[in-house]
């Protein structure tokens, strides 16, 4: 079922909320045209928004439904389009005129849905903000930062220039950017996958039991805090850049990397370093051609 859209005159309502997750503030000028849906949901909601430039906020509440605002400067330029099709709801920003500048065709959305959400967000420029959404949710940005906090679920992320900031975020996650930096803060996830071209990784949290953590750079740095309670296999290897390894490290415990030459013995040095922390229990594994991996508990 095709939605039919409400166009609102005056200035728009877009209230930025400036999160510890966000490492940019928005300053989101003043619309002249709005929009503002909702949709009754049931279940677990998905929500699917395709946007060219602009910020992007998404927040959850106890309803079950979908509040969909969109803020843009001309409707020369832009037209928001809407559909529903029971629990999924799609989003779009239509470029009326291709010729416009990316500032001209700037449309801004605040989004509420369930805790218990789906979200596919695609967007080229601009910036994205989620706060506790808890599901499957995929982001893919060009220039966008994306800032997550306290959401939980399986979580993708694919950014070429966009940095990647995850705050308190439970479940699993696979992050992927060529420029940008990807900060994980106090995570609770037992399965990572971060990988950059030249952005720089920092991953700050407890490594959980059984988890499995693979943090890739190719020429960016990599640095690794962890809390004194985590127990892991450590495999940390940079082919042209250093290792710095602050962990106290053991003989390694298990024989997942058994085909070294030095297996049995803690060994580091100034370019790769392996052994075990604790008894072993997650498995870190750290790699980088140039760039240099940084590993030590956290104060």
């Amino acid at each position: 079922m095709h939605s039919q859209i409400r166009r609102l005159a005056g200035p728009g309502c877009w209230r930025p909320v400036l999160t510890a997750a966000a490492v940019v503030a928005m300053s989101l000028p003043a619309a002249a045209h709005s929009v503002e849906k909702h949709f009754p949901v049931e279940g677990r909601p998905l929500v699917i928004l395709q946007n060219s430039n602009g910020h992007v906020e998404i927040k959850s509440w106890k309803k079950a439904e979908v509040m969909v605002i969109g803020d843009y400067g001309s409707n020369k330029n832009v037209d928001i389009e809407t559909e529903q099709a029971g629990s999924r709801i799609e989003i779009g920003t239509h470029i009326l005129n291709p010729a416009s500048k990316p500032a001209e065709r700037q449309t801004d959305y605040q989004i509420t849905v369930p805790e218990e959400s789906e979200l596919q967000i695609r967007t080229e420029s601009g910036g994205i903000v989620v706060e506790s959404v808890h599901g499957d949710l995929t982001f893919e940005t060009i220039a966008a930062d994306v800032n997550l906090q306290d959401v939980g679920g399986y979580l993708v992320v694919n950014t070429t220039e966009g940095a990647i900031v995850c705050t308190r975020c439970d479940g699993s996650i696979k992050a992927e950017s060529v420029s940008g930096n990807v900060q994980l803060f106090q995570p609770v996830m037992n399965s990572v996958t971060l990988h950059t071209t030249a952005g720089n990784i920092l991953f700050d949290g407890d490594f959980l039991r059984r988890g499995v953590y693979i943090l890739r750079s190719d020429t960016g740095n990599t640095e690794v805090r962890f809390g004194k309670a985590s127990s892991f296999d450590l495999r940390a290897n940079a082919l042209h850049g250093t290792v710095v390894n602050k962990a106290a490290l053991e003989p390694d415990k298990h024989g997942w990397k058994s085909h070294l030459p030095h297996f049995g013995t803690a060994f580091a040095s100034g370019r790769s370093a392996f052994g075990s922390v604790g008894a072993g229990d997650a498995r870190v594994d750290l790699s980088s051609f140039s760039g240099t991996i940084t590993i030590a508990a956290r104060d």
